[in-house]
């Protein structure tokens, strides 16, 4: 197939950014011709610019415009996209319609649905703009703190729903999980084009043996809905087992302010060298509050064979097998978080078996080659709505 990926970079790289490079090189690996262009919010600079991609994320004629063009000069019978917002908008689904390619997006986050992305306010879940309202997110600022931009988000999910992008032909939508599908079709997306594919993760061949491993891990954003707090309060509960926290974020000097002595603060690393973590720990933990996509780091943990301690929650739920895969405790709960952590660390039987059951379903259902060829359906039911075999 002739493909053309489409995605807007954050201004801080995460996860997604990571999968849309995966996937684009797993694509080039299987003999499809892919072409990647890449938007960045770098380039916003200023008030002035600012407001003027606030305008037009709702819905862009000229990307629209533009779109069209690069599907012709790349002769491209498909365009994967990615993140639209804010640069690129949804206009550059039709815009690939209009130059007859077929249109598969991927729903990496909540952001149709959802102002702030993750359905959560205050440290709370919050579900006020799942029926198309937008103006909870307005009123509360929910996107970076700005009414402005929030209005932004808001104006692009309501054109998006006004002009019918998602239920046309030749489009087909990817969640990350079942959870999230369920979500997105009560919310008004058509539930008979989402298809669930999780993202995938290279395997290594070389695992540490199970007495190598120690101690706790934490991988992601210093942020609130990512549970940091909740995981120090548990530390201080376990003060003979070591901590170790990678990554960065709003909360990074009030949780080194009331950490205990026995959690370490690395800042962000190298993927490498998170991997390498990984893959020497006891076990991982994911205390988040909101309901996640699908974490990156979860499926680099099972790559590792590293068992996940995570909250009963939202998409974590369906991708752990409580007691089989990983293990799960009910979210903001430091000392039902401690208990669990204290019972899979003191035993290493227990995360040896965690670990290899986590592993077996990185290989079964996080591979390269399982990705490739869900990936290959979906692309071909798109083509085949507009006539193409």
């Amino acid at each position: 197939m002739r493909i053309l990926i489409l995605h807007n970079r954050y201004q801080i790289a995460g996860g997604e950014d990571v999968a849309v490079a995966t996937e684009t090189e797993l694509l080039r690996t299987r003999g499809h011709a892919v072409e990647l262009i890449e938007v960045d919010n770098h380039a916003i600079h200023g008030a002035v610019t600012a407001a003027g991609v606030a305008l037009a994320a709702g819905y862009n004629p000229w990307r629209r415009r533009w779109a069209a063009r690069q599907v012709r000069r790349a002769r491209a019978e498909l365009v994967h996209v990615h993140n639209y917002f804010p640069l690129l908008s949804s206009s550059v689904f039709d815009g690939a319609a209009d130059a007859g390619a077929a249109v598969v997006h991927t729903l990496h986050n909540y952001r149709p649905i959802c102002a702030n992305a993750l359905m959560l306010r205050d440290g709370s879940l919050c579900e006020m703009c799942a029926n198309g309202s937008g103006w909870p997110a307005i009123r509360h600022r929910c996107y970076r703190g700005s009414a402005a931009g929030s209005a932004a988000v808001v104006a692009m999910q309501r054109m998006s729903r006004r002009l019918n992008v998602w239920n046309r032909p030749g489009r087909q939508l990817i969640a990350l999980s079942d959870f999230a599908r369920q979500k997105f079709a009560a919310a008004g997306l058509p539930a008979d084009r989402i298809t669930v594919k999780p993202n995938c993760i290279d395997l290594p061949d070389a695992l540490p043996e199970p007495g190598e491993r120690g101690g706790v891990l934490f991988v992601g954003r210093l942020s609130a809905e990512k549970g940091a707090a909740t995981l120090i309060e548990a530390a201080r509960l376990l003060p003979d087992v070591a901590f170790t926290l990678i990554g960065e974020g709003p909360q990074d000097a009030s949780l080194r302010a009331s950490a205990p002595p026995n959690v370490t603060f690395t800042g962000a690393l190298p993927r490498s060298e998170v991997r390498a973590a990984m893959a020497r720990a006891r076990l991982m933990v994911m205390p988040s509050l909101w309901y996640e996509g699908l974490p990156l780091t979860l499926l680099e943990a099972c790559a590792a064979a590293t068992p996940v301690l995570a909250s009963r929650i939202g998409a974590l739920a369906e991708w752990i097998e409580d007691g089989i895969t990983g293990r799960l405790v009910p979210p903001g709960d430091p000392a039902g978080l401690a208990a669990e952590i204290r019972r899979i660390h003191d035993d290493p039987a227990l995360a040896r078996r965690l670990g290899q059951a986590a592993r077996n379903q990185a290989e079964t259902r996080f591979s390269p080659e399982a990705n490739g060829v869900a990936l290959e359906a979906i692309y071909r039911r798109a083509l085949a709505e507009i006539g193409h075999a």
